[in-house]
């Protein structure tokens, strides 16, 4: 009885004083927000450009989170749930801290395909880390609870409406304001995929921006995340239908043996510039093993090979299996099944994710492969260097198989570049702090990103320096091929843009390496001979396809003899290339804007 008059007796202050029943209100809302408010506030520093979340986090996710506050506070289904939120919020906020971005389709593959011991080895390795936050969970939710126990403030129905209101304005105006500010900042900094080209390339259109104003929030966006997450795996899923019964009808026409052990090693590069490397005129000792490589007759570097798209999820897709442009994700299979029909063991080795949009034509590709391997590199920070694919690598030189081909997806040169090699390996100087800067060289941040990017070149040319040596060890024929997804474009005094996506010849022009050892060169000497005399014609990425078929002596009834570059090659009169929106323009026509990025437009 004493407690009942008690409560009434504080429910009738607290009438008295508004003021103070709203301050337990909003002190029980903090503390339950906490854990999410960190969470979000972490992908705002790692992940997200910030006039984005402006608008998202304080004009929509504030008003709604506190209007479901008004519910949590009277169910305990709904306190469990936000309870498995919060602890959920960690996850969340690791990988925006560790990876510098959000829970997606990488995330979700590799929980799907992960199994609970793995799991669970991955929690002990960071149980420091999971106390702490679910200490924090528990904490905060008490205090939530004890401080809105002590509350009665009842929000009217104007106040209500207020939120909504402000709510309304977030998702709305917010998100126009957004889509705007991608439009303008895309013109010289970030390109997205137009709703056509993400549709053709992996099935999931782009957002409405009334959807992408929460998708990159915690944990609104979580479950908008997941659907697009099942419609590109339901995509993926119909192309792998469509090609499962898919067949070249490969063979082995060459003039080697069957007794004879022939090793084949497609090296796909990631963002390496044609003009950084030291082998292609470059003034800065970036790839001293390609240059010796080189001046011993045992290596061809195409002069002017173009990408018709620059970025990974279209590029790649291009070198695997010979299409001009890559616009609606596969219509046949790649080079690997054609080496497995042609009698070859197939490995397929990689530092890049396993499953996300950008490289899932990619793993569908992979997946033809007899051998997997994924050491996975997250595109910010890095797991793993390109040198972890070098024991594997060398481990399959040591089988018995006689006929191989090698297949190794590399994390080259993607940004962060001070991640994609050892601090051992850093020649030119990214900071002042312990190094000595070159003579009249001024270490400010446009000199220190290309100091970074050329040390990730030189680093490359080591794994490929690793990889041709241990290929020179081998009897019968061997051969390396390498060659880079798309260029880079790097910031300038005048163009502050950095990065790739975009079409100008920095991010079109890429490196394209072919090395063999002398049995190759003297069993196939007409081939070689033919690659020396295309070293300087123009020619494309789609070359990639039937070049190395043909160097391992393998066809088929379609097989497009024309692209190969072992062969007489005749210069097309066009090289059609095409930007994230879908557009095509001829780069042997292109213009270039009146930008100082050096954007390329069709010729009127």
């Amino acid at each position: 009885m004493n407690s009942s008059v008690m409560q009434v007796s504080e429910q009738s202050e607290d009438m008295r004083h508004p003021g103070k029943g709203l301050g337990f209100e909003l002190l029980s809302f903090f503390f339950l927000l906490m854990p999410f408010a960190i969470t979000n506030g972490i992908v705002v520093a790692k992940a997200a450009a910030l006039p984005l979340y402006g608008g998202k986090i304080v004009l929509f996710v504030l008003p709604i989170s506190f209007l479901l506050f008004q519910l949590w506070k009277k169910s305990l289904v709904l306190k469990l749930v936000t309870a498995m939120l919060a602890v959920l919020a960690g996850a969340e906020a690791h990988v925006a801290y560790q990876f510098g971005g959000i829970s997606g389709s990488s995330l979700f593959s590799i929980l799907t395909t992960s199994d609970g011991s793995e799991s669970f080895n991955y929690l002990i390795e960071r149980s420091q880390a999971v106390a702490l936050w679910l200490l924090l969970c528990a904490v905060s939710t008490m205090l939530a609870m004890h401080f809105s126990r002590r509350s009665h403030y009842r929000p009217g129905g104007f106040p209500i409406l207020c939120l909504l209101c402000v709510a309304g304005y977030g998702w709305y105006i917010g998100a126009m304001s957004a889509s705007a500010y991608l439009k303008e900042a895309n013109a010289n900094r970030f390109p997205t995929v137009s709703e056509d080209a993400r549709e053709k390339l992996f099935g999931v259109g782009h957002l409405h921006p009334l959807l992408s104003t929460v998708k990159d929030t915690f944990p609104y966006g979580v479950p908008l995340r997941l659907w697009m997450f099942l419609q590109e795996e339901k995509f993926m899923h119909g192309m792998e239908q469509e090609l499962s019964q898919f067949r070249f009808g490969a063979v082995a026409t060459g003039p080697a043996s069957a007794s004879t052990q022939e090793t084949y090693v497609l090296v796909l590069g990631e963002t390496a510039r044609f003009d950084r490397w030291t082998v292609n005129g470059y003034d800065r000792d970036t790839s001293p093993n390609l240059l010796k490589a080189r001046q011993n007759g045992e290596l061809v570097s195409m002069r002017d090979m173009i990408t018709p798209r620059t970025f990974t999820m279209g590029s790649i897709p291009i070198y695997l299996s010979g299409r001009d442009i890559m616009r609606e994700g596969a219509t046949q299979k790649s080079l690997i099944s054609a080496f497995r029909e042609a009698g070859f063991k197939t490995y397929f080795l990689s530092t890049q994710v396993k499953k996300s949009f950008l490289n899932n034509v990619t793993t569908m590709f992979a997946a033809e492969a007899d051998v997997q391997q994924y050491f996975e590199s997250d595109e910010s920070l890095g797991l793993f260097y390109d040198d972890a694919l070098l024991a594997p690598f060398k481990k399959i030189l040591q089988e018995k198989s006689l006929k191989k081909l090698i297949v190794l997806h590399t994390m080259g040169s993607h940004a962060i570049y001070t991640a994609r090699y050892p601090k051992t390996f850093e020649k030119f100087p990214v900071s002042i702090d312990g190094k000595a800067v070159a003579a009249g060289e001024q270490l400010d941040d446009i000199q220190a990103a290309s100091n970074a990017f050329d040390n990730s070149i030189r680093f490359t040319d080591h794994v490929l320096g690793e990889i041709m040596r241990a290929l020179t060890a081998l009897e019968g024929n061997a051969a390396m091929i390498y060659g880079s997804d798309h260029g880079e474009t790097l910031p300038t005094k005048l163009c502050k843009f950095i990065g790739h996506g975009v079409v100008n010849e920095e991010n079109l022009r890429v490196p394209y390496f072919v090395w063999a050892n002398q049995a190759y060169r003297q069993v196939h000497a007409g081939k070689w001979q033919n690659l020396l005399k295309n070293e300087d014609k123009a020619t494309m990425t789609s070359s990639n396809f039937a070049t190395v078929l043909d160097m391992a002596g393998i066809s088929f009834a379609s097989f497009p003899a024309e692209h190969s570059l072992v062969r007489e090659y005749q210069v097309k009169s066009t090289r059609m290339v095409m930007d994230m929106q879908n557009d095509e323009l001829d780069f042997n026509t292109a213009r270039k804007k009146d930008d100082t990025c050096g954007m390329l437009q069709a010729r009127e």
